[in-house]
């Protein structure tokens, strides 16, 4: 006959079923997948190769595909600029090569690029919210399909990257969650290196 631990007397010390880790039934932290991180990448070269694209269709100036030349980021002010597009152009073009210098950056999963990457695609995604407004008001909603094109695109990417999921693919933070320690314990259980006061294992 076996009796169970009786009042007074400190639990057994030992694998606990449905603990975390190679002592508690071999239960560690989910690992993080980096798709989220892969994804918000891709979108953002997208962008950045859709406005380089853009930039160079417009480079003269005298481009007919007029839906391509209101998707130039800056193209709603060119006129109070410079009275052309060149403003429209350049403002491009800088968009363009940070966008996909910065999106190649975030495939080795860095956390300050991230943030780079969500205040560019912000500000941009504003401007496009902005010159839509403007094409609508100025009577040329028949130009605006790039430009809405655009705006998702950005807007869908800046969201994505700025995620507290896409964060936690990131490598500084599952370096601080491999340096943290083990996650927090069920009630009852205790971690490897902490055993249970009191209890003398001799």
């Amino acid at each position: 006959m076996s009796y169970g631990p009786q009042p007074g007397y400190p639990q057994p010390y030992g694998p606990q079923p449905g603990g975390y880790g190679p002592g508690y039934g071999g239960y560690g932290p989910r690992p993080q997948s980096n798709a989220l991180a892969y994804l918000c990448a891709g979108l953002f070269l997208i962008c950045g190769v859709l406005a380089l694209i853009t930039a160079i269709i417009g480079w003269d100036g005298s481009a007919d595909n007029v839906d391509m030349l209101v998707a130039l980021v800056g193209a709603a002010f060119s006129a109070d600029v410079t009275g052309n597009l060149d403003f429209a152009i350049s403002v491009t073009m800088s968009v363009a090569c940070t966008t996909l210098t910065f999106a190649l950056v975030l495939f080795a999963r860095l956390d300050f690029v991230r943030w780079v990457l969500g205040f560019v695609g912000g500000v941009v995604t504003v401007y496009y919210l902005y010159a839509i407004i403007k094409l609508l008001a100025d009577g040329g909603g028949k130009y605006i399909a790039m430009v809405l094109v655009s705006l998702l695109l950005w807007a869908t990417a800046t969201v994505l990257v700025l995620l507290p999921h896409t964060a936690r693919t990131m490598r500084g933070y599952q370096r601080k969650l491999a340096q943290g320690g083990y996650p927090p314990q069920p009630p009852g259980q205790y971690p490897p290196q902490q055993p249970p006061q009191g209890y003398y294992p001799y």
